[in-house]
């Protein structure tokens, strides 16, 4: 009785135990994260979901994260392409110190294409360095962005990327390839 009630309740929530782990199921994709991290699911600054790493001490203003937004492109007749570059724009108009440090063409281990940019920029004081990988299905573009202090990048990078290459599109949507 208490598996059942164990698989029913991992199946109704969002979120699931794995030892160590978390597999956050959402209705585009689900993704794995250390369960020590915090998980917001609440719609805040238009994420469809927000995976926080915890503060290093009471002095720590900044909580490095990693956020997931879903951007219906449904009728627009953008590739993943052009909606990087318009997104590279909309940023530059919203960050006025912006530097593009990069910007490639990638595939996951789970073989998913993706566009990622990495940048820096200053937000409400903070100097911050950014990690977006830009995925594209169907009807969507799912922009997953990696976000800490430029001074404590390097110190969540490989966690952070662990987490964005757990990422699997459900249901199999057709992978668009970079050309299309």
């Amino acid at each position: 009785m208490k598996f059942w009630m164990a698989l029913l309740l991992c199946s109704s929530n969002s979120v699931c135990m794995s030892q160590e782990n978390v597999v956050i199921q959402r209705n585009t994709y689900s993704m794995m994260v250390d369960a020590n991290l915090d998980i917001d699911s609440t719609g805040a600054s238009n994420t469809d979901l927000i995976v926080r790493f915890p503060l290093k001490s009471v002095a720590d203003r900044f909580s490095e994260n990693i956020n997931v937004m879903i951007d219906s492109v449904s009728g627009r007749g953008l590739s993943l392409k052009e909606y990087v570059r318009a997104s590279a724009i909309y940023m530059k108009s919203r960050f006025s110190d912006i530097i593009m440090n990069e910007s490639k063409e990638l595939k996951s281990p789970n073989g998913q294409h993706y566009i990622e940019l990495v940048y820096t920029a200053s937000l409400n004081k903070f100097e911050l360095q950014f990690e977006q990988r830009y995925i594209q299905t169907t009807n969507a573009v799912i922009v997953i962005t990696f976000t800490a202090e430029q001074n404590q990048f390097n110190n969540y990078k490989e966690k952070a990327r662990k987490i964005l290459d757990s990422i699997k599109l459900n249901e199999n949507p057709k992978f668009l390839t970079l050309e299309e």
